[in-house]
């Protein structure tokens, strides 16, 4: 049985549909930040302790939020990163731009304005130096947005299409950006902007992109509207080409893709439409195992973390339930 992974499950009080998830450690534990609700709550999957977590209005800066007395923040992607020992969270959403709070007092510490582009993804820059998040919108702007907690400087704006799915990583002490959209994966310096490579995928849109290490190169990982399961070589030794042909097993959409190295193996681990999450050895491009079966309706979220030193995926979706799989199994 698929459901032999499952560690831990649990529902958020009420019910709610999850449409992101992002996992940050906190005293050597995992903390799950949830969104899909006008505030956000938070899961400690060691204690299974649900924690609601109000935050001050993103728009109370602008001065037209006194015509909107009884607005509440609408937040659908979230990011986390920890700075000076406080958890500091990033989020947007289809009606509002990216805002910037910290989690345990739900101070406002950068807010947005009636007239920013509303957000479809968010991820957390990795590397040294203060937290960044780098925010896009779909088909609400052109373009990919990286920014600081400060509210006295501006976002630097990468050069972009339409993009959908965000991922950052840090390889060999280089911070990259991988995004994901109508016209293929993009993969861009975070340091200087720079555009590094681009991919086609085949004429369909890539909702979920990461970024990880093949055989000790580094490659870009994709997940599209039709289910498949593309590996990209960011050397440049494919050209724009896939390293093989992509994998599949999705029926529908995938929404939702993490990267890990479990052992010695480079893993892609996804969460679809039919409501199942899916092991991909990279190398191979086979499926590791069988589906994991244990959400009801379609996973939107997927985050590989460590739990007990144990390699674990997270997950969330329609059906208002985190699920933590064991990936080491």
């Amino acid at each position: 049985m698929s459901d032999e992974r499952l560690i831990l499950s649990s529902a958020a009080p009420g019910e709610h549909r999850m449409d992101d998830i992002a996992v940050v450690n906190v005293d050597g534990a995992p903390l799950v930040v949830c969104t899909g609700f006008p505030t956000l709550w938070s899961w400690a999957p060691m204690q299974d302790e649900w924690r609601e977590r109000p935050l001050a209005y993103a728009f109370a800066e602008d001065p037209l939020a006194a015509e909107y007395p009884d607005a509440e923040n609408d937040i659908d992607s979230v990011a986390v990163a920890v700075s000076g020992g406080r958890v500091v969270v990033a989020a947007g959403g289809d009606e509002q731009g990216m805002a910037i709070w910290d989690l345990n007092s739900g101070e406002l510490l950068r807010g947005t304005t009636y007239n920013e582009p509303y957000i479809s993804s968010i991820a957390t820059v990795k590397g040294e130096g203060p937290p960044r998040f780098v925010a896009s919108s779909g088909v609400h702007w052109d373009g990919v947005r990286v920014w600081g907690l400060s509210g006295e400087d501006p976002p630097v704006e990468l050069d972009a299409g339409s993009i959908w799915g965000l991922a950052a990583v840090s390889i060999d002490g280089r911070a990259l950006i991988v995004g994901g959209g109508e016209e293929g994966v993009e993969v861009w310096d975070a340091t200087n902007g720079e555009q590094v490579t681009s991919f086609h995928v085949d004429d369909e849109r890539a909702y979920a992109v990461a970024l990880s290490q093949l055989d000790g190169r580094p490659v870009a990982v994709a997940g599209t509207a039709s289910g498949k399961v593309y590996v990209f070589d960011l050397s440049g030794d494919n050209g724009d080409e896939p390293i093989r042909e992509p994998s599949t097993g999705h029926e529908g959409c995938i929404n939702a893709l993490d990267v890990a190295v479990v052992g010695d193996r480079a893993v892609a681990v996804t969460g679809g439409e039919d409501g199942t999450v899916r092991i991909w050895d990279l190398a191979g491009g086979r499926q590791v195992g069988p589906p994991l079966t244990g959400h009801n309706w379609s996973v939107e979220a997927v985050v590989v973390t460590t739990m007990q030193d144990r390699a674990v995926a997270v997950t969330a979706g329609r059906d208002g339930a985190v699920r933590i799989w064991d990936l080491t199994l």
